[in-house]
Parts: C-alpha cells; sequence; structure tokens
C-alpha cells in the first residue's frame, strides 16, 4: 500500500479528487491534506509520503518550490502537479525538477490514472532498486565475514603463510588496528540432563557468538570461529590489555544474559598473526584444566611445571593404605587416604585427562586382585572392568572420576561391614547418606543402584520398602527441605537457590517446589516474612 497526500488550497478540489478514482484499490491510502505549499512542506517531512498530488499554485509556496525543496532534500516522494492554467513555461519547470505528469483542470479519470500509475510504477522500482542495494551489502558483509574467519581458521591450524593471510587481510581491508592476539576456546557446561540436544546446542551457541562479538567490539577486534565442542575466539587487542578480565567479563554476561555457564581457556599474548598458532594451542590446553580444577571458569594458560619430585613407589604405598583401611573397615581413614591419591593422580597426569582415568582404573584393578588375595572379596570379571573404564571415559570432570572409584570403594567397605542380618540396612545407610550429602549433584537411579551392587528395577523396589518412598520422591523431599532452609535463611536469589540444591532449571525447581509446599519460591517466602 503506497501513501499519499492530496495538496490544494480549495477544499473541494481535493473532496473531488477523493471521490473520482477508488484509491484504496489501487493500492493507495491517502494520510494527510495540505492547503498551502509550506503546509505541504511540513506533512511531507513528517510523513515521507510516496505520492503526493497538489496544485501547481499556492499561497506560502508554490508546487515548483514544494519540488525542489524536496529534491534538496533528497526524498523519495513522487509528485504529479495539476492547475487551471495550461501554460507550457509551468509544465516545462515540473518535469524539469523531476514531476512525474502536469495535468490540467478540470481533471479527467483517464489522465489521473494514467499519471498514477506511472507514479506507483516508479515508486515500486524505486523501492526494488534500494532493496537490491541493501541485499547486495548484506552479502558483501557476509561474506567479507566468512572470508576473515577462513583466514583466521587456517591460521589456527597452520594451514596458511603468515604473509599470505596479511596479503588477504591487506584486500579485505580488514579492521585490525591493533598488534596483539590471544586466541581464548570456549565450551558450554553441560546440559542438566547430561547432553544438549543438537539443536538446542547451536542456538545457544548463536547467541553466545553474538554476545562475544559485542563485547569484543567495546574495545578490540576479532572474529569467532564454530569449533565441534564449542568457540574459538581470536582477539585482536593492544599490548598489554587484561584478557583474562575480559574472558571473566564474557563468562558473567554470558550467566547473566543466557542462563547457562561457559568454560573458558585463555591462550598466551602473541605478537602479530604469525602467533596465533601457539595462542590457540596454549588455550587449548588452558581449557584441558577444566578437567581438573571444574568447569565453568576462566582457565589462563601456565607453563607446565615439572613433575613433583614424589618419592618412588608413593603409588603403592597408598594403594596399600586404601587396601587396609578397607580391611579394618575404616570408612574416614579410607576417605582421607583416596583423597590424598587423587591429588597425587592428578599432578602426576600433568594435565592429561587419559593419564588420570588410567591410573584410577589401575587403582580399582589392583584393589580388587588385593581384596582378592586375602578371600574377602570375589574377583572383577573382564565385563565389569570394562564397566569401570567406559564409565570413567565417559565423565567431563576428574570429580566425577574421584566420585565413581569412591563410591565403587564405598560399596566395597559396606560389603565387607555388612553382617547377614544388618546388611540391608548398612546399604541403606550408605545410600541416604549420600544423597543427603551429596543432593545438589546429579544423582540418578542408577548411580545410586551401582553404588550397592543391584540392577535398578530390584533396587527400585528395595529402596521403597526400606523408606516407603520411590527414589524421586525421597530424593525431591531431601532437596525441597534444604531450598526451604535457604530460602528462609538467605538472601540468595531463586535461580541459585535451585542450583545449590541440584536444579540447573529455576522453572522445574519452581515447579517442584509449588507441587511440594502449594506455592511458589517467592510466594512462600513472602507468606513467612
Amino acid at each position: 500500500m503506497l501513501n499519499a497526500i492530496l495538496a490544494d488550497d480549495e477544499p473541494i478540489i481535493i473532496r473531488g479528487l477523493k471521490k473520482l478514482i477508488p484509491w484504496e484499490e489501487l493500492g493507495i491510502r491517502i494520510i494527510a491534506e495540505a492547503w498551502t505549499g509550506q503546509g505541504l512542506m511540513d506533512l511531507m517531512e513528517q510523513r515521507q509520503p510516496d505520492l503526493v498530488i497538489t496544485d501547481i499554485s499556492m499561497p506560502d509556496g508554490t508546487g515548483i518550490d514544494v519540488i525542489k525543496w524536496a529534491g534538496d532534500r533528497k526524498l523519495r516522494t513522487k509528485v504529479i502537479f495539476v492547475s487551471a492554467y495550461q501554460d507550457f513555461a509551468y509544465a516545462k519547470d515540473a518535469i524539469a525538477y523531476g514531476a512525474v505528469d502536469y495535468l490540467v483542470k478540470p481533471i479527467e479519470k483517464d489522465a489521473l490514472l494514467t499519471a498514477i500509475g506511472k507514479a506507483a510504477a516508479l515508486v515500486r522500482e524505486q523501492s526494488e532498486e534500494m532493496s537490491s542495494k541493501g541485499k547486495l551489502a548484506v552479502y558483501e558483509q557476509k561474506d567479507q565475514k566468512s572470508q576473515l574467519e577462513e583466514i583466521f581458521d587456517r591460521l589456527a591450524e597452520e594451514e596458511i603463510r603468515t604473509e599470505e593471510a596479511e596479503r588477504r587481510l591487506g584486500i579485505l581491508k580488514a579492521d585490525l588496528p591493533f598488534p596483539c592476539y590471544t586466541v581464548m576456546t570456549l565450551e558450554l557446561e553441560a546440559h542438566q540432563s547430561g547432553s544438549w540436544e543438537e539443536h538446542e546446542k547451536r542456538l545457544l551457541l548463536f547467541a553466545v557468538t553474538n554476545l562475544c562479538e559485542e563485547l569484543m567490539k567495546v574495545q578490540d577486534a576479532g572474529v569467532v570461529l564454530g569449533r565441534a565442542e564449542g568457540l574459538c575466539l581470536i582477539v585482536n587487542h593492544a599490548s598489554g590489555r587484561d584478557m583474562f578480565q575480559l574472558a571473566e567479563e564474557m563468562a558473567g554476561k554470558i550467566r547473566e544474559y543466557l542462563k547457562t555457564g561457559v568454560t573458558l581457556g585463555v591462550g598466551r599474548q602473541a605478537a602479530g598473526l604469525g602467533g596465533i598458532r601457539a595462542s590457540y594451542l596454549a588455550a587449548a590446553e588452558a581449557l584441558q584444566a577444566s578437567y581438573f580444577d571444574g568447569a565453568g571458569r576462566v582457565h589462563p594458560w601456565m607453563p607446565r611445571e615439572e613433575k613433583s619430585s614424589t618419592p618412588a613407589g608413593w603409588h603403592g604405598e597408598l594403594k596399600e593404605s586404601v587396601l587396609q583401611s578397607l580391611l579394618a573397615k575404616e570408612e574416614e581413614g579410607l576417605l582421607e587416604i583416596l583423597g590424598e591419591l587423587f591429588e597425587r593422580i592428578a599432578l602426576e597426569a600433568g594435565g592429561s585427562r587419559e593419564a588420570a582415568v588410567a591410573s584410577c582404573y589401575t587403582l580399582l584393578f589392583e584393589l580388587m586382585e588385593g581384596l582378592q588375595k586375602v578371600g574377602v572379596a570375589a574377583p572383577a570379571s573382564a565385563g565389569e572392568q570394562q564397566v569401570w573404564l567406559r564409565t570413567m571415559q565417559g565423565y567431563d570432570r576428574f570429580d566425577e572420576v574421584k566420585r565413581f572409584v569412591t563410591a565403587e570403594l564405598r560399596a566395597v567397605l559396606c560389603r565387607l561391614q555388612a553382617g547377614s542380618g544388618a546388611k540391608e540396612a548398612q546399604q541403606m545407610k550408605l545410600v541416604k547418606d549420600y544423597m543427603e550429602g551429596n543432593y545438589k549433584e546429579n544423582i540418578t537411579l542408577e548411580s545410586i543402584a551401582s553404588m550397592v551392587y543391584m540392577n535398578p528395577y530390584y533396587f527400585s523396589s528395595f529402596f521403597k520398602k526400606h523408606t516407603g518412598q520411590n527414589f524421586k520422591q525421597y530424593l525431591t523431599e531431601i532437596r525441597m527441605n534444604q531450598a526451604v532452609k535457604l530460602l528462609l535463611q538467605t538472601e540468595l536469589m531463586i535461580y541459585e537457590i535451585a542450583e545449590a540444591v541440584g536444579y540447573n532449571n529455576a522453572r522445574q525447581f519452581s515447579d517442584m517446589f509449588k507441587k511440594q509446599f502449594g506455592k511458589l519460591p517467592h510466594e512462600y517466602k513472602s507468606g513467612r516474612a
């Protein structure tokens, strides 16, 4: 629909124009009327119409004054003049200044329709041309962006010479004004259900990319590249700029606006394009530290320290201490020694998750073998050993591996401690203690069943028999009771309480809370105030 303004110093002429042709059917909406030249110019500036039909001779500014004024302001409005004067000089001036047509009163319907059709065609042609130019500009911008990403991707992967990269960046006239580059690698925190759906991950990474690009633009320049597990950020910055601070800001804003955590590895600063590969490798190495130090943090690259001068045989000595604690049925001593043992394993692994998993697998195997030798435990079958290895290899964090090993050994301890009549009570104590001490973790029926060497189906019946509740109800009750304490005794936000009791999704937490107590968390707190 095109917008039009009618102008004439005689209102009766305007009324006649309105009735002369079916404007709406022609796709034209009359949005205003003017009776003077200055009034018309004011309306044109305010409303930016597609079409103006005006008398050429009006008070306070003629039609020629109007069309010259519109041309000076580069308005796209098309003008059709009407006049009582069949004066060639008027018509000549009108056409010279860009009028679509010059009609003589009384206006014939066919002549007006022809002039309007011509004006509408010119408006649409002009709109299509501007649209094409706009699309071309967008395509050119996108093409430059994709070329920049390709160049930096090849620099990071060492697939292009520095000189060639500099030449291509020069051709693109890339806006990279600073002398230094630092690479960051970014990964999303695990989804609350364990893994992201592909479409969820794609959308979230798109949003994270946009947010990181906006933050980089504030003081720096650079590109964001997609990677299989996350993103690679190559930041062009001034010498001495604190990249750790930028990474911390990114992580904070992502959590604030997108409600998800990220882990970032920050590489070392490089002076020029030639150092991007080394910075990329350093960032990847820094990100690996999250396996041991925890997700949802920023990990700056640090030179690898030499392995500590731990006395030879430390592994065997600590393993023997674990074995003795099991045989003595001392849980406190067992957990203390395991804590020291895990610290040594992490240190000896030198940042390698494969080495850490191998050490923990060997520990389990050798302990079971040691128990077998003294006749107090059945040997682990080849199938069980494969389950150990696959389970530990599947974990994203060393903390999960430690929990798995600890749970396996506590289950062994439980079997050793339990007499024939007290076995089930001891198993339930182990389960309850673990759930009450680890409710904030991702506890599942399957993981708890494995602690007491039961299959999940049997364990579900076993658990209900001893507690009167099913497993999920019991766990939810623990979490909700803890949530009430935090709600009434602290000033934590709802999403913080949700995370503290094992819910990564605040909405799911609120729904569960209402189901348990009949009110949403904030309503419950207000009612107790």
